[in-house]
């Protein structure tokens, strides 16, 4: 029997860049076979991950064609390909290129990916070219998705010639287990240890796995925790508040290559990730110490590239018509130039002309239709200290 006194502790007890194996316990009986196995279950098929879907080789036709003076054949240059591991940083499909001239020897730090897709092995073998004039052209598609999608399901009729559709693996859970441990002696006796293993394939680390299927596990259970409450009493999680998938929620901003001003302004002001700058409004950002409109417009744009922001979103509009334009930082140093006046026969450079003389009777609205609204205030304060300079 469990006390009240006997919470459960969590303890990792080993964590590699691919690995991590976990202990909590004490548990009540039987709890520990249900959360191992659900945990288990959520890992081996909802965890979101990357892979190459479909391939197109200049120098072929079909997957049974051969690339001249390449040592291997086309069927196993695929199977190489479907082993390259990719880390998506934004939940978007992206064209990966590989172009390389013989003689050579290709791995996987030969592929130039963009910006939202990282190669997690680079060092992986692919193939060798043996001839001084030996091609390699080759683009791949690379999307996100959970589990396994066979080449059946990216195979389409209307598919362009050349087109050489992959068996996708998304998962990046390779390998996961537990095992249920009896705890002996105390107020534990006849309590239960709960041991869970995951093994990844190096895109994701195992502690942060154990962590997202433990959220996507508490976001159905909230299905039923909220019996008989309407919908709305769902409070939404941080990421689907600003429209972004977790992983685009807790995005470093280094990802988004700022200039140095922009990114130590964010950074001072405690906002470390993407998600934490989509929930400040547009006045809370251009409130922030050091950042202007110039940091505003960049911040967007850099948002915008990432697909972070849509096109049609009010924030990219507004950074596209150059709402927030730069302002010029040189310091005024004389009052600026009036318009031509609106009376006939009179020139503003005429001897007895005399901006703000006593006798004038222009409001000050009309001061404002001919002036800046800084040229206005400088002006009213002349006034009234009985200095207004003459043009």
């Amino acid at each position: 029997m469990i006390l009240p006194t006997d919470q459960p502790t969590f303890d990792l007890e080993e964590e590699r860049h691919d690995y991590a194996r976990i202990l909590v316990g004490p548990l009540p009986r039987g709890f520990a076979h249900t959360l191992g196995n659900s945990l288990r279950r959520v890992l081996l098929g909802r965890i979101r991950g990357a892979a190459i879907t479909w391939v197109r080789i200049d120098q072929v036709q079909h997957e049974f064609s051969t690339v001249p003076a390449m040592k291997e054949d086309t069927t196993e240059f695929l199977l190489n390909l479907r082993e390259v591991r990719l880390r998506a940083l934004a939940d978007q499909p992206a064209e990966l290129q590989l172009n390389v001239n013989g003689p050579a020897q290709i791995t996987a730090a030969d592929i130039a990916a963009p910006g939202d897709y990282e190669i997690v092995n680079p060092e992986h073998y692919l193939a060798t070219l043996d001839s001084d004039v030996a091609q390699l052209n080759v683009t791949m598609k690379a999307e996100t998705g959970y589990g396994f999608q066979p080449s059946e399901e990216v195979h389409s009729a209307d598919e362009p010639i050349g087109l050489i559709p992959l068996d996708a693996v998304f998962t990046p859970i390779r390998k996961a287990s537990y095992r249920v441990q009896q705890v002996s002696g105390g107020q534990a006796s006849g309590a239960e240890e709960l041991l869970l293993e995951v093994w990844t394939n190096g895109a994701i680390s195992g502690k942060d796995a154990i962590q997202s299927a433990a959220v996507a596990l508490q976001d159905e259970l909230k299905l039923f925790t909220s019996m008989g409450q309407p919908p709305v009493a769902r409070a939404l999680a941080p990421h689907a508040r600003v429209g972004l998938s977790a992983e685009q929620y807790s995005l470093p901003i280094e990802e988004l290559k700022l200039s140095v001003r922009a990114h130590n302004c964010l950074k001072r002001s405690g906002l470390m990730v993407v998600g934490q700058i989509l929930e400040k409004s547009d006045d809370e950002l251009l409130t922030l110490r050091n950042f202007g409109e110039k940091s505003y417009i960049e911040l967007i744009e850099k948002l915008h590239e990432l697909n972070l922001l849509d096109d049609d979103d009010p924030r990219v509009r507004r950074a596209r018509d150059g709402v927030f334009a730069p302002v010029d930082d040189t310091p005024l140093t004389s009052l600026p130039p009036l318009d031509e006046p609106s009376e006939p026969g009179v020139a503003a450079d005429e001897p007895g002309f005399v901006v703000g003389a006593p006798e004038a009777t222009e409001s000050d609205e009309e001061v404002d239709e001919t002036t800046s609204a800084l040229g206005a205030a400088l002006l009213e304060a002349l006034r009234q200290a009985g200095e207004a300079p003459d043009e």
